[in-house]
């Protein structure tokens, strides 16, 4: 009786328990706890090869009819946001190379970036696809071939090539660098799969630039190392991951100098966190997978989660096995994912195709993540070469009724940040944001995302404005595109805003240093400090020039330093001797022309500055449609070189500005009056010490005219940039305080002089005017708001741009 009544108890229990899980569920719809899967959509192309473009599209590519195998390409674009896809002619381009299985990582400026790709070769050829033109092209060919090797960007904007099969030297690292590929004889990383599928192959490196620079080794091979890339390189082991060969696995840098190691060899349930910002890594161990899993892709959601997506569960795949490539038996559809914080997984929901071998996974910048292919030869073999795609919305997209979860918005972020840098990110929700960060835009194949990292930020708060620390340096945000992503207290991110860091940083602007726009310069030759360039009969030479010169040889050395004419982050050098006339090269010599209007002609005549080559304090001068020729003296005449790395090549592209040999009343020097684009009839002036647009005339009186005209002098911070000098009241500059612009009196202090110095731009609304960057708050411009001088942060929209820009006019009062 006591048995029948304790059953009769526990049975009422677990009914109970059932109730109460239908109706939690009932009241949770399995969108807000499992996430989302689109319809399946067929796609052009398989999806080997995913990468994501600064502008928000993914180029796809596979190669051959069946997406795998032979010397034909097919590539396109996929819009995910009206989920358009353009086929691109990448074979007539491509000129029969074969781009498949190719490692691929993103350049500084948005181009593509691939490493051979020829089926059961090791070919060492290299391309790039370019996101202006949409074309493929060959680039320069590695030392040696090699087929499944890895491609890292390194914090200076070179590429580290690691690992592949085949020839007994690809276990030698590589750097392509100044235009040459360098071999890092020294840095030998051992062969992990020798005389197995393919012959001795370090099968696609898991390796990542470190916080001290240096790249760190993480897998699939479980000792770890770190990698030296100076001179001949060298490698240093720092210990065993989990004793655990995972290649076809995957790994994820979630956070700076932290690492996720996930599937991969026997499908192990195991995960590994490994920490490398101490002295020596500490490797420990999170929590398991519900499926264990190899041929599956680790993906960073825009919360700093991380998902993982397909692969199979066959305990034993190994190359060359049953279940290597595709086994429909233990395909796992469910995806997971990894909370840093509790280091658990969560079971998510079923995606409906397998996606083993082949198959990639890229997250969007709304949030979401694209997950595509999955194609070999035992997958056809079961009608399961996937040529389509399916989007999975994650939890943090839905409420708990299912609906759309509301989403904090960033309503302007600027599209281009330097290191170290505090710039503006304007949110109407900021109050309700708890975190932000950065995720490189994803390069993914065969498991491996290539560019894959998170990087935090941190900021502070005032009113609908986040103040937010750029990462310290290239180690820790290698240069190029990031999604900016903010997160608020549910939990929930919002779309991102892509914006490029670090620019081009091959090499890098000099520190605490600007161009002097607007302004008459010479430019001295740092290893002939007497000679300057200069012109004669409309060549480029490099000239003797000093106080004894006629005025003619110094006016042919002096130049007004002017946007450039392609592209206003550069520049184009405008003759004093002859107006209108540019030096620009043509055969690569370097000529002084009339400028045309041509775009060949201001593409030739855009130079942009670099960190001098020889000194960093100094300039060089890039070519801007050559990018890795330089402006460079030869027996003192002037060309446009390819970069070398010996000594005499560095002095002799490496140059100062130094001051006119022949001042002119077209400089942005001394007293000028500043023209309001918006309201001509209005200038740059104050009232009570405080900064407006005023309107002045000819019949204004003398204090209103005096109000109007400023003695413009080297910036008090940085001399490369201005400050205002009131002609009024000498001593008293424009300056910001709380963003408003005031006139204040020097004080000499670091504030003040930072606050009072600021930068000449190309005018946001018109190139012929001038727009003015705050020294201290970069991406804040001076600009006007109801007459009221501000400085605020930059915006895309015209009324702004024109609130922004000035004209340079006489001034008021001599």
């Amino acid at each position: 009786m006591k048995l029948k009544l304790h059953f009769q108890i526990v049975a009422a229990i677990v009914a109970l328990a059932i109730a109460l899980t239908h109706s939690v569920y009932a009241q949770t719809p399995a969108s807000a706890s499992l996430g989302q899967w689109s319809a399946v959509d067929p796609w052009p192309v398989y999806g080997v090869h995913l990468t994501l473009m600064p502008d928000g599209n993914v180029l796809a590519w596979d190669s051959t009819n069946n997406g795998f195998g032979g010397a034909t390409n097919k590539t396109i674009l996929w819009n995910p946001v009206n989920n358009s896809k353009t086929e691109l002619n990448s074979n007539s381009s491509l000129q029969g190379e074969e781009l498949f299985c190719a490692p691929h990582t993103q350049l500084p400026d948005g181009k593509v970036f691939t490493v051979t790709g020829t089926v059961g070769v090791a070919d060492n050829t290299t391309h790039i696809f370019d996101n202006q033109t949409n074309q493929w092209s060959l680039h320069q060919s590695m030392n040696t071939g090699r087929y499944y090797p890895s491609s890292t960007l390194l914090a200076n904007g070179n590429i580290l090539v690691t690992g592949g099969s085949y020839p007994s030297d690809a276990d030698t690292p590589e750097i392509f660098e100044s235009g040459t590929w360098r071999s890092l004889s020294s840095a030998k990383i051992p062969f992990a799969l020798p005389k197995d599928f393919i012959d001795n192959t370090s099968y696609f490196p898991w390796t990542q630039v470190a916080p001290d620079g240096k790249t760190f080794y993480v897998g699939p091979e479980s000792s770890m190392r770190y990698i030296d890339t100076n001179g001949t390189g060298s490698t240093t082991t720092v210990g065993e991951r989990d004793g655990i060969f995972r290649d076809y696995g995957s790994y994820a840098m979630y956070s700076t100098g932290k690492f996720l190691v996930a599937g991969g060899g026997p499908a192990p349930k195991s995960t590994y966190a490994i920490d490398i910002n101490g002295n020596q890594p500490v490797v420990s161990r999170t929590g398991d997978l519900t499926y264990g899993r190899r041929q599956q892709n680790l993906t960073i959601l825009a919360d700093g989660q991380v998902l993982v997506t397909g692969g199979n569960s066959n305990p034993n795949g190994k190359d060359g096995q049953p279940g290597s490539q595709f086994d429909l038996n233990t395909a796992v559809y469910a995806a997971e994912i990894w909370n840093p914080n509790s280091g658990q997984w969560k079971t998510l929901a079923d995606m409906a195709k397998p996606r083993q071998y082949h198959s990639t996974a890229l997250l969007l910048p709304d949030g979401r993540v694209v997950v595509a292919g999955g194609v070999c030869a035992p997958c056809g073999a079961t009608g399961h070469n996937e040529q389509n795609a399916e989007v999975f919305s994650p939890p943090y997209l839905f409420n708990l009724d299912g609906t759309p979860a509301a989403r904090p918005t960033i309503s302007f972020a600027p599209n281009a940040i330097n290191y170290n840098q505090i710039f503006s990110v304007t949110s109407p929700e900021a109050a309700s944001i708890t975190k932000g960060h950065l995720i490189k835009l994803g390069a993914v194949t065969h498991a491996t995302n290539f560019d894959q990292r998170l990087v935090p930020l941190s900021f502070s708060k005032s009113g609908t404005t986040l103040n937010v620390t750029a990462p310290a340096n290239a180690n820790l945000a290698p240069p190029g595109y990031y999604m900016l992503f903010l997160v608020n207290s549910a939990g929930v991110p919002s779309v991102s805003k892509i914006i490029q860091v670090g620019g081009n940083p091959s090499p890098v602007p000099p520190p605490n240093a600007q161009v002097p726009l607007y302004k008459r310069q010479s430019i001295q030759s740092l290893n002939y400090p007497t000679y300057y360039l200069g012109e004669t009969n409309s060549l480029g030479y490099l000239k003797s020039v000093n106080a004894n010169s006629s005025n003619l040889e110094k006016n042919s050395a002096t130049f007004k330093v002017v946007p450039g004419l392609a592209n206003q982050q550069c520049i184009s050098l405008e003759s004093v001797n002859v107006a209108g006339a540019f030096l620009r090269h043509q055969g690569y010599r370097v000529k002084l022309n009339q400028n045309d209007n041509t775009a060949l002609f201001k593409a030739d005549a855009t130079f942009c500055a670099k960190a001098g080559l020889a000194d960093s304090t100094a300039f060089s001068f890039a070519s801007f449609n050559f990018p890795t020729y330089y402006l460079h003296h030869r027996n003192f005449e002037f060309w446009i070189d390819p970069q070398a790395s010996d000594s005499v090549y560095k002095q002799d592209s490496t140059f100062k500005f130094v001051a006119p040999w022949t001042p002119g009343t077209d400089d942005l020097s001394g007293l000028q009056s500043f023209q309001s684009l918006n309201y001509p009839s209005r200038y740059i002036g104050q009232t009570n010490f405080l900064g407006y647009i005023q309107s002045v005339n000819s019949r204004s009186n003398t204090s209103t005219k005096n109000n109007a005209t400023w003695n413009v002098v080297p910036g008090l911070a940085n001399s490369a940039c201005i400050s205002f000098e009131s002609k009024n009241n000498p001593s008293y500059y424009l300056r910001h305080q709380g963003y408003r612009v005031k006139l204040n009196q020097n004080d000499n202090t670091d504030l003040f002089k930072a606050d009072a110095t600021f930068c000449p731009k190309a005018g946001l609304a018109d190139s012929t005017a001038v727009s003015f960057a705050s020294f201290n708050y970069p991406t804040h411009y001076l600009r006007d708001r109801n007459f009221e001088l501000w400085i605020d942060p930059q915006a895309g929209d015209t009324l702004y741009k024109n609130s922004a820009s000035f004209k340079i006019a006489a001034p008021w009062i001599q």
